[in-house]
């Protein structure tokens, strides 16, 4: 695009330096993808004058359409993530999920929530239960938008993900997979476990991951898929990325290339810090005492730990702890709550460790309120 030289008789863009006494056109074209004319008075909060020259208002040439500051536009009920609002949806959806009160946004929220405004395509790595789905979904709940969550481990055929054919009442019927029905619906879907996807299920993702992507659905006859404007696509995995040294401890997981990796925004979600998860802990059991809190949490971080250093192989997620937790209220006995909700699941070499951990940092019977 041709620069114009500076004169003083030019209006300078603030966004990329592009001199011309009228920069409505520019901004509007060159700049849509940023909101245009009216992001652009609401960003810089420039006057009318710096974006259209005094001298074509003045007579001295054809004036262009009268330019003025575009009206705000009002804001409906949203939610504040660290400061990013993210509006509410007025539509009833079948689809939202159920809002967990207790749950704590944590500070990479902020730019996952920024975002899902600009309608980016977000992928979330971790250890398991750190949380990586839960945020995506309370982010769903609170904003009232539906969602649709599908686990990627390696079972899912492509016919349940794109779609297939089938008889109904002696007819054949097409029935959308889940990409399909999330794109046409306006569905935020989230992809747990994409790092075990069959090819096939990450080849069908490739045209919907491009900018304005649609999907192609070969098998009806080349349609093609369009998505709805509230249309949003998460992933969750375990080793990609930042988390590929902790392969060995996912086994059965597929490595994703650089040039799949790149069409997501990819942000790293740890477990909780340990002053935030031990609140977490109490707003769900009230009776729990802040000195027992702190045990239980670090028991859970000191698993942690033995699991990334391959000691245990387990870790030790938010939901097993709160599961524990609960248990403890009851029992009023760490070793005993910790049977069915620890010890059962996992090896017996994992469970002797753990038991270790468990005798080392808390009493048989540890404190618990018993009112509230």
């Amino acid at each position: 695009m041709e620069v114009m030289r500076k004169t003083e008789d030019t209006c300078t863009c603030k966004i990329c330096g592009f001199e011309a006494d009228s920069l409505v056109a520019h901004i509007n074209e060159a700049h849509e993808d940023q909101g245009g004319l009216e992001a652009y008075f609401d960003e810089f909060d420039v006057r009318q004058s710096e974006v259209v020259h005094p001298k074509l208002l003045s007579g001295k040439k054809a004036p262009p359409a009268k330019v003025a500051k575009p009206a705000k536009k009002a804001i409906g009920p949203s939610l504040n993530i660290h400061g990013v609002e993210v509006p509410i949806q007025a539509k009833a959806n079948p689809h939202v999920p159920a809002v967990n009160k207790s749950f704590h946004f944590s500070d990479h929220m902020k730019d996952v929530a920024q975002d899902v405004l600009e309608n980016k395509k977000i992928m979330l790595v971790g250890h398991t239960g750190c949380g990586k789905s839960a945020c995506i979904e309370q982010l769903a709940a609170h904003t009232k938008n539906g969602r649709l969550r599908v686990n990627l481990n390696g079972q899912m055929p492509i016919s349940d993900f794109v779609g297939t054919w089938t008889v109904k009442g002696g007819d054949m019927a097409w029935v959308d997979g889940a990409l399909p029905k999330a794109m046409r619906e306006g569905l935020w879907l989230i992809l747990d476990e994409i790092d075990f996807a069959e090819p096939a299920i990450l080849a069908a993702l490739n045209s919907v991951l491009e900018p304005n992507g649609n999907l192609t659905l070969k098998e009806k006859s080349d349609e093609i898929v369009t998505p709805h404007p509230n249309f949003r696509l998460f992933a969750t995995g375990n080793s990609i990325g930042c988390m590929q040294d902790y392969r060995g401890l996912y086994q059965g997981t597929n490595i994703m290339n650089e040039a799949f990796l790149d069409r997501w925004r990819v942000y790293e979600v740890k477990y909780l810090p340990p002053e935030i998860e031990q609140e977490v802990l109490r707003s769900y059991l009230p009776r729990l005492t802040k000195a027992v809190a702190f045990k239980i949490v670090k028991v859970a971080n000191e698993i942690r730990r033995a699991f990334e250093e391959e000691e245990v192989g387990c870790t030790f997620s938010t939901r097993r702890l709160i599961d524990w937790s609960e248990m403890m209220v009851r029992h009023r006995d760490p070793m005993l709550a910790a049977e069915a909700t620890i010890f059962a699941k996992i090896s017996k070499q994992d469970a002797a460790v753990i038991r270790g951990v468990i005798s080392a940092n808390m009493a048989p019977n540890s404190s618990i309120k018993r009112g509230e």
